[in-house]
């Protein structure tokens, strides 16, 4: 079994990022990113941690606005108004998963679509949907980008994909589907997902459940991408359990150091873009 490993897609990426940075510092441009978090959880700091040593590394300011987890929607989308209205600010991230009593699909609306480098904002899902993406959530377009980067085929490939959220699951399913991959979603509904995932050649996980996807619910030598973050008292672990997985794919992801580091240098790209777009340059 072979190891997808991120990091090389990564350096690849901030490579040509730093050249873009470094042409909107000539500029007296000073990329930015605002982060809004609200009761941030341990896989979203961990997230967040790395946007800031990337940004670091790149020459992009990234500014954590941290909200207490009881934090009124108006009090959210307040910052998230003023950071779409600053014109020192790039990109604006809304960190999820966010408590249960506010309304992601409402606090989206506030991001300016043109600072959504996460691609959330409905103006953005829908030119995603339509073949059209400008900007698409990082995870989902990493998944694609690691299958790409490793020479998997995607055309005419059989993709199971566990998970439905708005920000890995479905916009990961429309941009393999923009690959001719035929796709079906499995969630937490479906009455036997191992029956779906073993006729896939490509399994894709996202579940935020540690050890989800196992050895037994594979086809052998089927590819498997795995974008769950889970804090464990081991560690970090994915959504498949990989000892399990191991013995009967062949290609995984590894967590850590697949999806995730990939993830991380697209949404920095993407605020080069907006950077790059609002200043006349892109």
């Amino acid at each position: 079994m072979r190891l997808l490993h991120g990091r090389p897609l990564a350096e690849r990426l901030a490579a040509r990022s730093r050249e873009r940075s470094a042409a909107l510092l000539g500029r007296g441009i000073h990329p930015a990113l605002t982060v809004i978090s609200v009761g941030i959880d341990s896989a979203a700091n961990t997230y967040l941690l790395r946007l800031v040593r990337g940004g670091e590394a790149l020459d992009i300011t990234v500014r954590d606005v941290s909200l207490h987890r009881d934090a009124t929607e108006q009090a959210v989308s307040a910052e998230l108004d003023r950071a779409s209205r600053d014109p020192a600010v790039h990109g604006v991230l809304l960190l999820t998963p966010l408590p249960g009593k506010l309304d992601e699909a409402h606090l989206v609306d506030h991001i300016a679509a043109q600072k959504d480098v996460e691609g959330v904002n409905p103006y953005n899902v829908g030119l995603a949907q339509g073949g059209r993406q400008r900007f698409v959530p990082s995870t989902a377009e990493a998944i694609v980008e690691l299958l790409k980067f490793h020479d998997i085929p995607l055309a005419g490939a059989d993709v199971v994909v566990v998970g439905r959220s708005t920000v890995v699951g479905r916009p990961a399913a429309a941009l393999l589907l923009n690959e001719d991959a035929t796709v079906t979603i499995a969630h937490k509904r479906t009455s036997d997902v191992g029956a779906l995932t073993r006729r896939a050649s490509i399994v894709v996980v996202a579940v935020g459940h540690a050890g989800f996807l196992t050895g037994a619910m594979i086809s052998p030598g089927a590819t498997v991408v795995d974008a769950g973050i889970n804090m464990t008292p081991a560690g970090i672990a994915g959504d498949a359990d990989a000892d399990s997985v191991a013995t009967v794919a062949g290609a995984l992801s590894p967590v850590p150091g697949g999806v995730g580091t990939v993830t991380t240098a697209l949404l920095l790209r993407n605020v080069l873009s907006a950077a790059e777009a609002q200043t006349g340059d892109g």
